[in-house]
């Protein structure tokens, strides 16, 4: 949104200059009071994206109004829907920093499975982080005057502490209850001790992957590191693991990724270390999506293969 200040004066020129309708010229109400039927994080995601746009709308910040407005929409429909891009916004040098560091540890949580563990907690996260973003935007003196960027302020320091807030549990929740394995975060608790269970779930473990690609990204390669270091700390030596493909091309050829995508990280695995008869390997395809999608639709989270340890 780096020529916000250009599309709205672009826009009340040709409201100027054209014929009165009765159409808006943003859409700030569409995804407004929806039925949604997605998982929890999605919906959460939704009601999230709901609220800021009705708040940006109250205020007359009608672009922003419709950049919320339109996540919530596609959140509501279940269609991917990421954390925004800091190139997106004019940002201050100091913020930028910030801000890629907190994207950062947001996009580290999703790598270990938060959108699953805590749906929730992740969805607040999410949109905490684009509101923080959106208010830093506004405090930039070069986005907008020096009056109204002392107002948002306010707005940064609340929605950043809305997002640290969540993502301190969040990470506590995502991070690895094994304190021989590796040591917390500098200023990040552990989780308190869980009780004692007559069999506990077995460690899952991520790794996602870029849209038609069976590639492994660093990413994903620590997401491996870790599932080896885990299982070693526990004398694990048998690995399931399932790729899986999200709905945007055919049936035959997404099982046929999902299943290139968990070989590679099966060689993955045994390049670590591990034996090869002790992994097994499964392709679902599009079968057992994460987050339920129309077909057609391109959804990160479910480009993945699951690392199960047994």
């Amino acid at each position: 949104m780096k020529a916000k200040g250009l599309i709205i004066g672009a826009a009340l020129a040709l409201a100027l200059s054209a014929p009165v309708k009765a159409d808006p010229i943003f859409d700030d109400t569409s995804g407004i009071g929806l039925d949604t039927s997605g998982t929890a994080f999605m919906n959460g995601l939704y009601e999230g994206y709901e609220a800021l746009s009705l708040e940006r709308g109250a205020v007359t910040d009608l672009l922003d109004a419709e950049h919320f407005n339109h996540k919530a929409r596609r959140a509501a429909r279940r269609s991917s829907t990421m954390p925004d891009e800091l190139m997106d916004r004019l940002l201050r040098p100091a913020d930028m920093a910030d801000l890629r560091s907190a994207l950062a540890r947001l996009r580290k949580a999703y790598d270990r499975g938060a959108r699953t563990i805590g749906p929730d907690l992740s969805a607040t996260a999410q949109v905490s982080y684009d509101c923080w973003i959106e208010a830093a935007e506004g405090t930039n003196p070069a986005h907008s005057m020096a009056s109204h960027a002392a107002r948002r302020q306010d707005d940064v320091d609340r929605c950043k502490a809305e997002f640290e807030a969540a993502m301190s549990t969040l990470e506590s929740m995502t991070y690895f209850r094994l304190t021989e394995f590796r040591k917390p975060p500098s200023g990040m608790a552990m989780p308190a001790p869980a009780a004692p269970q007559v069999a506990a779930a077995p460690e899952t473990f991520i790794v996602y992957f870029a849209w038609d690609s069976d590639a492994l990204d660093g990413s994903g390669g620590r997401v491996i590191d870790d599932a080896v270091a885990v299982a070693d700390s526990l004398g694990i030596a048998d690995f399931s693991i399932t790729g899986h493909a999200d709905r945007s091309g055919p049936e035959d050829y997404n099982l046929n990724l999902s299943l290139r995508r968990a070989d590679n990280v099966k060689a993955a695995l045994i390049a670590r270390g591990v034996k090869e008869g002790g992994i097994s390997v499964a392709g679902r395809g599009e079968a057992e999506p994460a987050i339920a999608t129309d077909d057609g639709v391109r959804e990160p989270a479910n480009r993945r293969v699951e690392i199960i340890l047994l």
